[in-house]
C-alpha cells in the first residue's frame, strides 16, 4: 500500500519510507523462514522497483514472487502477486498481459475458495 500510495503522490516523502521500513522487515523475517516470507519480500521489492521506475526489475521480482508463492503453496499469495502485475503490465499499456495475469489471479483465488472476491472483481 505504501508504494501504490507513493506512486500517487509523489511529492509526500513518508510513503516510500514506510514502504522501505516495510522491507526491511521482511528481510530480517525472511532470514528467519524463507518458506513464509520469500514471496511477500520480492513482491515488496517489485513494488518499491516500479515505484522508482525500474520496470524490467520490478517485473523480474514479480514472477519471482508468484514463483515462490507457488513453490511455498501461497495460493492466495500467487493470486496477489499476479493480481499487481496485471496492473503493472495495464500502466505499461500492454492489455493483453494485463489480461493473462488478472485471468491468472482470478484463477489462483478460485482454487483458494475466494469465489465473492472473484465475484467482485468480475463486477458481479
Amino acid at each position: 500500500i505504501a508504494f501504490r500510495t507513493a506512486r500517487a503522490q509523489p511529492d509526500v516523502e513518508k510513503w516510500p519510507k514506510i514502504g522501505g521500513r516495510a522491507i526491511r522487515s521482511y528481510q530480517t523475517w525472511a532470514k528467519h523462514s524463507e518458506w513464509n516470507f520469500e514471496n511477500k519480500l520480492l513482491l515488496l521489492e517489485a513494488e518499491w522497483l516500479l515505484t522508482k521506475g525500474e520496470y524490467d526489475s520490478a517485473e523480474k521480482k514479480y514472477v519471482a514472487s508468484m514463483e515462490s508463492a507457488h513453490r511455498h503453496k501461497f495460493v492466495h499469495e500467487e493470486g496477489l502477486a499476479m493480481a499487481l502485475m496485471s496492473h503493472y503490465f495495464k500502466s505499461r499499456g500492454d492489455a493483453g498481459k494485463e489480461k493473462e495475469y488478472l485471468d491468472g489471479a482470478l484463477a489462483c483465488y478460485e482454487k483458494w475458495g475466494a469465489f465473492g472476491l472473484v465475484s467482485h472483481i468480475r463486477g458481479n
